[in-house]
């Protein structure tokens, strides 16, 4: 009884992060503002998980030897792909912004592990995985479901590009994470991946 209680509990708690948060930051906050939940969320998860005597601390800064070769060559992949889809569909976005405002691009680079990367991760990876692997003990539907939510987190941006490919992307930086337990690899690997796509031009689809 007690452990149905609490795999309800989750259930709930898992839908105020990933649902009911989202919707929330749509629909009430506007411009900057809809960064203040992520960041809230990022820094109150982050306590407790270092918090938490289950959750091996070590996570977060654990550098082991990686397959460089194959993260190079996926990243190459989809850069590849990205710049097609905007080249194709949206022309006048390629490279629009480090060359129409230089300084704006290295600011927003720069700037883009504190304010996205690192709590995303924390809230998406880190937090997800840990909380709730007994609620999905098929590794596959837990992967999908964590695309799903990943996804979904980025209607704040009102349009279907960002909320695509980010269900597109997070199945990437989950391999990364559960393959090598580490925290700082896929905050890295997805720091290269953003500043690809502000490079590119998809950052219109992200602010």
């Amino acid at each position: 009884m007690k452990k149905s209680r609490n795999m309800i509990w989750k259930t709930v708690e898992l839908l105020l992060i990933y649902v009911a948060v989202p919707l929330f930051t749509a629909y009430q906050l506007h411009g900057m503002y809809n960064l203040v939940p992520l960041l809230g969320m990022g820094l109150l998860l982050l306590i407790l998980l270092l918090r938490s005597k289950r959750f091996h601390n070590r996570r977060f800064l654990r550098l082991v030897p990686v397959n460089w070769k194959f993260l190079v060559g996926r990243f190459v992949l989809v850069s590849a792909l990205v710049y097609g889809f905007v080249r194709f569909f949206h022309p006048d976005l390629l490279y629009y912004l480090p060359q129409e405002n230089f300084d704006r691009y290295l600011l927003a680079v720069a700037l883009y592990p504190f304010w996205s990367v690192i709590p995303q991760e924390i809230v998406y990876r880190a937090w997800y995985y840990h909380r709730y692997s007994d609620l999905f003990p098929n590794k596959k539907m837990s992967v999908l479901l964590n695309s799903v939510f990943f996804g979904f987190s980025h209607i704040v941006f009102g349009n279907w590009v960002a909320v695509i490919g980010a269900f597109l992307i997070s199945f990437v930086f989950s391999h990364t994470y559960r393959k090598y337990n580490s925290l700082l690899i896929v905050v890295i690997e997805h720091f290269f991946y953003g500043a690809m796509i502000f490079s590119l031009g998809m950052a219109r689809f992200f602010k």
